[in-house]
């Protein structure tokens, strides 16, 4: 999103409108275990409407700017591994900067890009600084960022970054696959459901190293029953999103149909797998959270993050939609509430 609301702010300047932001396939992410040993890299068109990204900004495919440009590759001028200073608060001071360190070695793994040049930076501060290290090599035609989690936002959370985020609209196919589950298995024919609730459970290495943050099997099953009985919810249907192995899912669900909740979660076929990968089955269970009556997530977890942003503009209240697991025993911080703005 970073990227894409940097080009996006470059539309009026004459200088940087020439660039596009090209998006580079999906591949070997470290959540996908069942189809990634099998899978080739997968363009966004596969979990993403690239025609709602680029009414955002203008964006490409890797594979159709090969064939537009009729290359083999993706030449790069410079390549830019962005790296954090040891002490970002020196002085006491957060300042924006970067510091040139060098060429450096980095492996790129995809083989249709070609770099002529390495180059190490220290960098600190907003994404549009970036524009001033674009602009030390004005010849460059191409440039590439690797880690480019570590610029911020220029304002997180402003008209901007929710016009960006509206813009990341979800391929057809994994929308289908999420409304017919709704329908046919939650008995929901609104966009606003409110025949079920939702909750992600992060699980897995989450638990283990964050475990002050997340309850036991027990203490979850506790808190779903408490929240269905303190906000008066005429539902016992739950959708559950996780991670978790099926010992422990099997766990929560006894737990559960104990308390007399009907529990769901999703479970593709072999040929679902096969056709939207681990990547998809994500998103069409972020889907089916995003639409439940009301939804309680994981603290500090991206996937909660995203489906709490989906409600937003999904248009659901903010008391359905910013809960959180809390542990068995101990403090629990509120979630931070982020509104959309338009």
């Amino acid at each position: 999103m970073r990227f894409a609301i940097m080009l996006a702010k470059a539309k009026t300047n004459y200088v940087k409108n020439k660039w596009r932001l090209i998006l580079p396939p999906w591949d070997n992410m470290y959540h996908w275990k069942a189809s990634t040993q099998k899978s080739k890299p997968l363009p966004w068109r596969h979990f993403f409407d690239v025609n709602a990204l680029q009414s955002f900004a203008p964006v490409v495919e890797f594979d159709e700017y090969l064939e537009n440009t009729k290359s083999d590759y993706v030449k790069v001028d410079h390549l830019y591994v962005l790296q954090n200073f040891e002490n970002p608060f020196e002085n006491g001071v957060f300042e924006e900067k970067y510091k040139v360190v060098g060429n450096c070695v980095y492996n790129v793994s995809n083989d249709k890009i070609r770099v002529k040049e390495v180059i190490c930076v220290k960098f600190q501060g907003k994404i549009s600084k970036l524009w001033e290290l674009i602009a030390s090599n004005p010849k460059d035609t191409s440039v590439m960022f690797a880690h480019g989690e570590i610029p911020l936002h220029d304002s997180y959370g402003d008209g901007l970054y929710w016009s960006c985020r509206k813009s990341m609209v979800f391929s057809d196919p994994l929308v289908e696959a999420a409304t017919k589950y709704m329908r046919d298995t939650l008995k929901c024919y609104m966009k606003m459901c409110t025949s079920y609730i939702s909750i992600h459970w992060r699980r897995q290495d989450f638990a283990r190293s964050r475990s002050k943050d997340v309850p036991s099997v027990t203490g979850t099953a506790k808190q779903i029953d408490d929240f269905v009985r303190n906000t008066n919810l005429d539902v016992n249907e739950v959708f559950i999103a996780t991670d978790a192995d099926q010992s422990e899912l099997q766990l929560l669900k006894t737990e559960l149909k104990n308390m007399g909740y009907m529990v769901y979660y999703y479970t593709p076929t072999a040929d679902e797998i096969q056709r939207y990968k681990d990547g998809g089955i994500a998103i069409i269970e972020q889907i089916i959270c995003s639409h439940a009556a009301t939804f309680i997530g994981t603290h500090e977890s991206t996937f909660t993050y995203r489906i709490q942003e989906e409600r937003e503009l999904l248009g659901f209240r903010t008391y359905t939609t910013f809960n959180r697991f809390c542990p068995d025993k101990g403090e629990c911080e509120r979630p931070s509430v982020w509104k959309f703005v338009e």
